[in-house]
C-alpha cells in the first residue's frame, strides 16, 4: 500500500474505499462475542426491537470503519490514533448491507515538539448500499512526515 505522508494531505482533499458485505452470521458473531444485547445477537428476539430485526451493534461498525480505513489507497502513514472527536451512528446496520468509506481532510498542523510529524483531522463517513450514512465520526491522527531523502 501507498503511505499518505502528513506533507501530501491536503486539507479539503477527500479518499474513499469499499465495499465490505455485513453478514447475519458475522453480526451474531460479533454480538454475542462482544455486545450481548438481543439485537445483536438473536434474530428472533431483535424482531421485537425498535429496529424490527437483527442489527450491528456500533463497535462492530467501527470495527468495519477501521478495516476499510486500513485500505485507503494511499493511506496516512499513521503512527498513531489520538481520539474521536464525535460518533454519530444515524441509521442502523443490516445483515446483507455493502458498506463503504469516505473521507475527508478537515485540518492538519505539524507538530510542536517533534518536527517529523503532525496531527490531521478527518472526517470518516461510513454509507450503505443505498448511500446512506450509517457512522459518520471525525478522527485525530498523528502522522508522519515523509522521511528525508
Amino acid at each position: 500500500m501507498t503511505e499518505l505522508f502528513f506533507d501530501e494531505i491536503e486539507v479539503g482533499g477527500t479518499a474513499a474505499v469499499g465495499e465490505y458485505a455485513v453478514t447475519e452470521q458475522e453480526i451474531l458473531e460479533f454480538g454475542r462475542r462482544f455486545d450481548t444485547r438481543p439485537l445483536h445477537t438473536d434474530a428472533a428476539a431483535a424482531s421485537d426491537s425498535a429496529f424490527g430485526d437483527l442489527v450491528a451493534s456500533g463497535c462492530h461498525v467501527f470495527c468495519i470503519r477501521s478495516w476499510l480505513a486500513s485500505r485507503l489507497e494511499p493511506r496516512p502513514a499513521l503512527i498513531a490514533g489520538l481520539g474521536l472527536e464525535s460518533m454519530d451512528l444515524p441509521a442502523p446496520v443490516r445483515a446483507g448491507d455493502r458498506l463503504s468509506l469516505r473521507v475527508e481532510y478537515l485540518e492538519k498542523r505539524l507538530s510542536q515538539s517533534r518536527r517529523d510529524r503532525g496531527i490531521v483531522r478527518m472526517r470518516n463517513t461510513i454509507v450503505n448500499q443505498r448511500g446512506e450514512p450509517v457512522m459518520t465520526l471525525v478522527a485525530k491522527l498523528m502522522v508522519a512526515c515523509r522521511p528525508a531523502a
